[in-house]
């Protein structure tokens, strides 16, 4: 089992990552095109006339099972600097798994990888409250829904644990998906209202999606029990006798790396459409006055249609299914594991269909923003999930985030507070000219064993991007 443990520990253990909500840059008025990805109609209150984001990344992970307690910080780890007492002869790092501490409180657990990266993108402002800009970004997700305690449990002691022997559980439910795939995002915004220092702002982002790979597993019902192998005693088998599911997977990356050969190749399998839309409004009397920004947004609606293998599950008939912890040896990727699920729940079986769909993270966004004429201010946001956790479709974790900031021309600095996934996170960014440099999760940077900070995730975004001319000023009538 273990290519497995290695992604329970992707998922759930936050040893490696890639962060979607960019909290320090989303909520500065000098954000520009990364502002548009939680408001479109942000683009119409544009400082310059003209922005350019050259390249902006992000990685993310966040989970509520476990935290983090290795002797060295994640810091260290994603920037291999790991001490040399703790990596085996051959340079790998021995990572055991009282490296993490469960937290278990009897609730679904969930788990996300989260990587972006936002290439070449411009907004140009066409009249004093309106704007068009262009926007791509690739995306890579894994992410684990509502997965039961016991289950994980079981699967982290590699099924050796004897607590876990005969014990059936029933009627597990969870949800596991990935997504990789490439946008190109077309935004007009304006206003619809404008008149005495305040305006209504309208915005539209239409995306084109170019998918690469996608798996999901749709857990509606799944019984199990651990045994004893009867060919080995000393081992155990994960034994499946009732499962209600959806699997459905490709292939298109099992040989491929991600270049720009396969970036742009038209025979990706995965093809789609995408749409956000949003309101903003604004109240800014004069120059002398404070800004007050309310707005609310409905992102990511529309997916992806994937060609590959989908099957349905509803009976497995009399001989129930056993997992063995070496069946998931010497695999690679996501869409192994999916073959070889699938051949152990039913060798040679025809596929129930050869498309399925992939979601995109539809959300509910929410803002409110109040900005001093000396560049203070603090901005109130809360991101909602509005997919069900039976959805084919990745999830935007929900989101209450409250980010104090100092904002100019040529510095801003913010200190984003947030409540995940069941835990507080605190963050910290800077931009010094076109320089962004920040994180959602400082101590899930800097946390280990010696410090006792016990980190479940961690976030960490850069980037290069830049405004130039200034916006007309708005005439205020006195």
């Amino acid at each position: 089992m273990k290519y497995s443990l290695a992604l329970l520990s992707s998922l759930f253990l936050s040893t490696t990552s890639f962060s979607q909500n960019l909290l320090g840059i989303a909520t500065s008025r000098y954000g520009g095109t990364n502002r548009l990805y939680i408001n479109p109609a942000l683009a119409a209150d544009s400082p310059s006339k003209f922005y350019l984001n050259i390249f902006t990344g992000s990685g993310h992970v966040d989970n509520n099972y476990v935290r983090y307690q290795a002797p060295f910080s994640l810091a260290r780890l994603i920037t291999g600097t790991v001490p040399s007492e703790y990596k085996s002869a051959d340079g790998s790092i021995k990572f055991s798994s009282d490296y993490t501490r469960e937290m278990l409180n009897g609730q679904p657990k969930n788990g996300t990888i989260w990587g972006e990266v936002r290439g070449p993108s411009f907004l140009i402002k066409t009249g004093q409250s309106s704007a068009f800009a262009v926007t791509t970004r690739f995306r890579a997700v894994g992410q684990v829904v509502g997965a039961s305690e016991t289950l994980l449990s079981a699967l982290r002691a590699s099924l050796s644990d004897g607590a876990f022997y005969s014990v059936p559980s029933n009627d597990n439910k969870f949800s596991a998906n990935t997504n990789t795939y490439a946008e190109l995002g077309l935004t007009y915004a304006g206003a619809i209202l404008e008149g005495n220092g305040r305006k209504l702002l309208l915005g539209a982002t239409a995306k084109f999606l170019l998918g690469y790979n996608a798996q999901q597993l749709i857990n509606r019902g799944l019984n199990y029990r651990i045994v004893t192998d009867p060919a080995n005693s000393s081992t155990a088998l994960l034994e499946v006798n009732k499962l209600d599911a959806t699997l459905a997977y490709t292939t298109f990356l099992e040989k491929r790396s991600l270049n720009p050969q396969t970036l742009f190749n038209t025979a990706a399998p995965g093809k789609g459409l995408g749409l956000d839309i949003g309101l903003t409004y604004v109240d800014h009397y004069d120059e002398d006055s404070p800004t007050v920004q309310i707005g609310v947004a409905m992102t990511d609606i529309g997916g992806l249609t994937y060609t590959g293998p989908k099957y349905e599950y509803n009976d497995l008939g009399a001989n129930p299914a056993q997992f063995k912890g070496s069946d998931f040896n010497q695999i690679s990727g996501p869409q192994a594991i999916a073959e070889v699920i699938q051949k152990k729940l039913n060798t040679g079986r025809t596929p129930d269909s050869q498309r399925f769909n992939a979601g995109l993270p539809t959300s509910l966004n929410l803002s409110a923003d109040y900005q001093l004429p000396g560049g203070l201010g603090i901005n109130v946001m809360y991101l909602k999930d509005m997919r069900s956790v039976q959805a084919t479709a990745i999830h935007q974790p929900t989101l209450l985030a409250v980010t104090p900031r100092y904002d100019a021309r040529w510095l801003s600095l913010a200190a984003p507070i947030a409540y995940l996934n069941g835990g507080l996170t605190a963050g910290a960014s800077i931009r010094v000219g076109p320089g962004w440099l920040g994180t959602d999760n400082l101590l899930g940077l800097l946390g280990s064993s010696s410090n006792s900070i016990k980190p479940r995730g961690l976030d960490v975004y850069l980037g290069v991007a830049f405004g130039i001319g200034r916006a007309n000023e708005e005439r205020y009538d006195r």
